[in-house]
Order: structure tokens, then C-alpha cells, then sequence
């Protein structure tokens, strides 16, 4: 029996009646193409069904990252994502706008494209203010389609906004340590030093359980792929939560990771835990 496609308007069904997606949201999307079936049109299919399920650009939003490698120089529009099909093709959609960083870009369409793109300008990759940040303060959700919380980048705002005795080591990839040239949209040139790079996050699914168990997380099928839609201030909250329990509790476990151990040595150091953390 031959393999069944999938259709833009079985996409579209399937985010609003499983995923509660509404005209209007706004929603930033994490996904695996392969995860979805045999989609006919491929990626910009899904880009597609995305818009119409948000109520096209004039009511909803729509964000994906467009995350690349450390290149020198990293340009703004040219530099190839590093996530995968979906989000490469989305960075080329009529329509998108691109936010100015050197190593965490976002495309992002629709109704608040331009004011969410231009949150980037000037601030950190995941921190404070980045679009991520600012889609989760307008009301934003997240979507995960056929991925987990491992993808999950408004996790790493949560830990730039968690006061974490680490964050003055400035503990980072190798490749990411290094000052790094972005080339903006006009064509000038700004110096980006290696600072505030996002950490290791094979550790994430266990706030992914710990939202489970709370009942947070909407589980639906998008096409093939296992899907889940989570408020963005959800997963501040949430993390936030989880941190002031345990601050080590979302860093790996692996030995040889070049992140996660040095900076679980300083947690185990940290006597005074704070109270107070912002969103």
C-alpha cells in the first residue's frame, strides 16, 4: 500500500485541532521535516500551513530560527542556517525578516515580523530582549514538531535570565569563543565578541517531564509527527522553577561535553541561591 501524503490542508487541520493554533497567535516553531510524512510541496508546504493556521500575516506571527555556524564573516542574509530544512527554506520566504545576530538569527513573518526582528539589534544571541524573549513576553507560544525540548531555545533565555554564579566564566563552545564579523542587512559591519554564548542543552528534556507532569504541555499529531505546543512564559516560569530547586538541573550529564561540566563545578560551589530572578 503506498505511503500516504500529506497536504497543506491536512497540516492546517491538524495544528488547529490538535495544537489549539489560532488566527492571531503567535508562534515560534522548532520541527523535523522527515518527522511529518511525505508532505507534498515539502518544507514550503508546512511554512505555508503554518501561515494560514496563524491567520496569514496580518493577524498572526510566526517565527522559526535560522541559527548558523561561527563563520567570519556571518552575513546577515547570505549565510546558510544550520538547522535544516524547514528553517532554510524559511529564510528565503517573501516576506520574512531577518534578525541582525552573528551566530543566533531568527526569521520571523507576520504581524510583529519587523519590531520582533529589530529586538535583536544590539542584544545577546538567547539573552534578555532577544526575539525569542520578546515573542514569550507579547503571549507567544512554542511549537515542537517531531522534536523535543532539546531544541527548545527559549530554554537558554530562561538561563541567561537565571542569575547563575556561572554566566561571569563565559563558558562556551570552543568554535563559538572567538570575536566574530556581522555583516547587517545595509551592508555595514559590526565586531561580535564571544560573550553570553548559549550553553549545552542535551539536558533539557527534564523540564520537558517536569511540564508533563504539570500538565503544560498540549500533545497533538502535526502529519506523522508527534507535536506539542507550550506557552512561552510557561517555559520561563517553569524553568525558573526548576532552577531554584536544583541550578544544575538542566545541565548534561556527559564528562566529555566542553560546557556542562565546568559550569556544574561552579554550581556545586554556590552556597547562596538566589530568590529573585526576572521574566
Amino acid at each position: 500500500m503506498p505511503e500516504q501524503t500529506i497536504t497543506k490542508a491536512r497540516i492546517v487541520e491538524d495544528l488547529r485541532e490538535n495544537l489549539g493554533v489560532r488566527e492571531g497567535d503567535r508562534i515560534a516553531v522548532h520541527s523535523s521535516m522527515k518527522s511529518l510524512g511525505r508532505v507534498t510541496g515539502g518544507p514550503v508546504t508546512l511554512i505555508e500551513a503554518l501561515i494560514e493556521a496563524i491567520g496569514g500575516p496580518e493577524q498572526g506571527t510566526l517565527l522559526m530560527p535560522c541559527f548558523t555556524l561561527p563563520v567570519e564573516p556571518c552575513d546577515v542574509r547570505n549565510t546558510p542556517c544550520r538547522l535544516g530544512l524547514v528553517p532554510e527554506t524559511f529564510r528565503t520566504y517573501p516576506g520574512v525578516r531577518l534578525s541582525q545576530n552573528h551566530t543566533h538569527r531568527v526569521a520571523v513573518f507576520g504581524k510583529d515580523a519587523e519590531s520582533i526582528a529589530a529586538c535583536h539589534i544590539g542584544t545577546l544571541p538567547l539573552g534578555i530582549g532577544s526575539p525569542f524573549h520578546e515573542l514569550a513576553k507579547r503571549g507567544g507560544s512554542i511549537i515542537h514538531i517531531g522534536c523535543d525540548f532539546r531544541s527548545c531555545s527559549l530554554i537558554h533565555v530562561a538561563e541567561y535570565l537565571y542569575p547563575f554564579p556561572f554566566h561571569s566564566a563565559q563558558i562556551a563552545y570552543p568554535e563559538y569563543n572567538r570575536t566574530i564579523t556581522l555583516i547587517c542587512e545595509d551592508g555595514s559591519r559590526i565586531l561580535c565578541p564571544p560573550i553570553d554564548n548559549p550553553g549545552d542543552s542535551a539536558g533539557f528534556c527534564a523540564l520537558q517531564t517536569e511540564m508533563d507532569s504539570a500538565g503544560l504541555i498540549l500533545h497533538g499529531r502535526v502529519g506523522e509527527a508527534h507535536s506539542m505546543k507550550i506557552r512561552g512564559l510557561d517555559i520561563l516560569a517553569m524553568a525558573f522553577n526548576l532552577f531554584s530547586k536544583d541550578p544544575a538541573a538542566l545541565l548534561c550529564k556527559d564528562p566529555e561535553c566542553p560546557v556542562c561540566p565546568h559550569k556544574r563545578r561552579i554550581v556545586e560551589t554556590w552556597n547562596e541561591a538566589p530568590t529573585q530572578h526576572r521574566i
